[in-house]
C-alpha cells in the first residue's frame, strides 16, 4: 500500500493530534490570537492559509493571506493592512520561503508547523502539530493543521471549541466514500477534472487542483463555483468530470450541473444534498469553518486513485520533493 493511501486513512486520527497540539499550546502559552493576521505559505501550504483567512474574517477577526514570495518580494501590490500577527505554515517548517517571509513584516510571528524546526526557532510562537508523513504530498497533515489553528481561533475570539472526537468520527464517516471514489475513477477515464466551490470551499477547490497534478500529474483547473460559467466552461466536454464542492445546494446548483450535462460533462456532487449529479458523495453535517475538513478526504482520494490509475506512484510525483529550499 502507497504511503499516501495510509496517511489519508489516518485524517480521523490527524483530527486528534491535533486537539492535542492544540490543547498543549494552551497549556504552555498565555497567549490569545489577534483579530487582524496576515497568513503565508507555499504550495498546500498556501492553500491552507486561505481558509484559515477566511475564517479569522468570519469569526470577527480580518484575515489576509498571501503566498510567502509575494509576501516578500510584491507585497506593496496587496491590502495587507496593520496586522497584529503573521502567521507562517510549513510542514516541514524548513521551506526557505517561508522562513525568510518570517522578516517580511515587523509583527510578531506564530509559526504552523509538524516539527521543531527553523520555522519555528525563529517565531515567537509556535504550533506544532506532529502530523507526520512519509509522502511528499500533503494530506492528513493538512486537515491537522487547519482544525488545530481553527480550534485556536475560536478559543482565541471567545467561541466555543469543536468537539474534535465527534469531527473524528464524521471524518471516518467521510472516508467511507473510499470504493466509490475508486469506482468513479476507474468507471469514467475522464481527460481532465474542473474543481468548483463558493467561500471558504474555494480554496478547497484549489488544493485539490494542486493533489490532482502533483499525484496524478494530471490536468486539472479551479474555480468559484459560478464564475466557470464566465469562459471557464468552455474546457469542458465529454471527457470532464465537473467536481462541485457545496454544502448547501440550492437551485443555481442545480442549473450548473444541467449546463455541464448539456456539454457532456459528468458531474460529481461533494456535499449535503445531490443536485441532480451524475455522482454524488454526501458528506455528514458540521457547519462552516470546521466543514473544510469533512471535502479534504474526498479530494485526495481522488487524486490518488487517478494517480493509481495512471500507473503513476503517488508517494514520489515527478520533479517534486518533500522539502522545498534554494
Amino acid at each position: 500500500m502507497h504511503a499516501t493511501l495510509r496517511e489519508i486513512r489516518k485524517t480521523p486520527e490527524g483530527i486528534l493530534t491535533a486537539q492535542k497540539a492544540f490543547e498543549d499550546f494552551l497549556t504552555h502559552h498565555d497567549f490569545r490570537l489577534p483579530r487582524e493576521i496576515v497568513y503565508t505559505g507555499c504550495g498546500s501550504s498556501h492553500f491552507l492559509s486561505q481558509p484559515l483567512a477566511m475564517a479569522t474574517t468570519r469569526l470577527g477577526g480580518r484575515g489576509f493571506s498571501a503566498p510567502c514570495s509575494e509576501l516578500l518580494y510584491s507585497r506593496e501590490w496587496y491590502p495587507i493592512g496593520n496586522p497584529e500577527l503573521l502567521v507562517a505554515i510549513s510542514r516541514s517548517g524548513e521551506t526557505t520561503e517561508a522562513i525568510k517571509a518570517l522578516d517580511a513584516l515587523n509583527v510578531p510571528r506564530f509559526a504552523l508547523t509538524a516539527y521543531e524546526s527553523g520555522l519555528s526557532r525563529k517565531s515567537d510562537y509556535a504550533l506544532i502539530v506532529p502530523a507526520h508523513e512519509e509522502s511528499v504530498v500533503m494530506t492528513h497533515s493538512f486537515t491537522a493543521f487547519y482544525f488545530a489553528f481553527l480550534q485556536l481561533l475560536l478559543h482565541s475570539y471567545g467561541r466555543e471549541t469543536y468537539d474534535a472526537e465527534l469531527v473524528s468520527s464524521l471524518t471516518k464517516e467521510v472516508l467511507g466514500s473510499e470504493e466509490y471514489i475508486r469506482e468513479i475513477v476507474n468507471g469514467f477515464d475522464f481527460r481532465n477534472v474542473i474543481f468548483l466551490g463558493s467561500g471558504i470551499l474555494y480554496p478547497v477547490a484549489l488544493e485539490a487542483m494542486l493533489k490532482m497534478k502533483e499525484m496524478a500529474l494530471f490536468w486539472s483547473e479551479a474555480y468559484p463555483t459560478f464564475e466557470v460559467r464566465h469562459g471557464f466552461k468552455s474546457i469542458a466536454d465529454d471527457g470532464t468530470l465537473v467536481v462541485l464542492l457545496v454544502d448547501e445546494p440550492f437551485e443555481w446548483h442545480e442549473k450548473l450541473t444541467e449546463e455541464f450535462q448539456g456539454q457532456k460533462a459528468r458531474v460529481l456532487t461533494v456535499g449535503r444534498h445531490d443536485a441532480g449529479a451524475d455522482y454524488f458523495i454526501e458528506v455528514p453535517e458540521l457547519g462552516p469553518p470546521a466543514n473544510v475538513v469533512l471535502y479534504l478526504p474526498v479530494i485526495q482520494l481522488l487524486a490518488y486513485y487517478k494517480a493509481v490509475e495512471r500507473g503513476l506512484n503517488p508517494d514520489r510525483p515527478r520533479f517534486l520533493s518533500k522539502v522545498v529550499k534554494w
